[in-house]
């Protein structure tokens, strides 16, 4: 049941945080309203940005989940960037073997720490580079 409504929680965060970025924000928009926006290391050249509090949450493990957007762009400062995608997150502690039915081709979630050091699980709305 736990896994269930952390679950749900996870649906409800992506569909919110797919609904502004999708209505024409951009990265230097969604930084101006307090979000952190970053690059990847260069395996994925897609912009990633996390609502405010959210990356600090992943990178310190205190962050239960965590839902970011992604743009087609390598400029965390693009005014004009095409909307991707989101990806979700989910703590390894709270990570049971869930499948992510929006990502493929594997339909599986991704483990972060061997690329980023974070003990995180990502699910992504889109075909990822993973």
């Amino acid at each position: 049941m736990r896994v269930l409504v952390v679950m749900c929680a996870l649906l409800a965060m992506a569909f919110t945080a797919a609904s502004a970025p999708a209505a024409g924000s951009s990265p230097a928009q969604l930084t101006k309203a307090g979000w952190s926006c970053f690059l990847p290391p260069p395996f994925n050249p897609n912009v990633h940005c996390a609502p405010p509090g959210q990356l600090e949450g992943v990178v310190s493990g205190t962050a239960r989940a965590a839902t970011f957007v992604v743009f087609r762009t390598d400029d965390v400062n693009a005014e004009d960037a095409a909307f991707v995608g989101t990806e979700r997150l989910i703590r390894g502690d709270l990570y049971h073997g869930q499948p992510c039915p929006t990502d493929p081709p594997s339909y599986t979630y991704s483990w972060l720490y061997p690329r980023f050091g974070w003990d995180y699980y990502i699910c992504h709305t889109f075909d990822s580079p993973w």
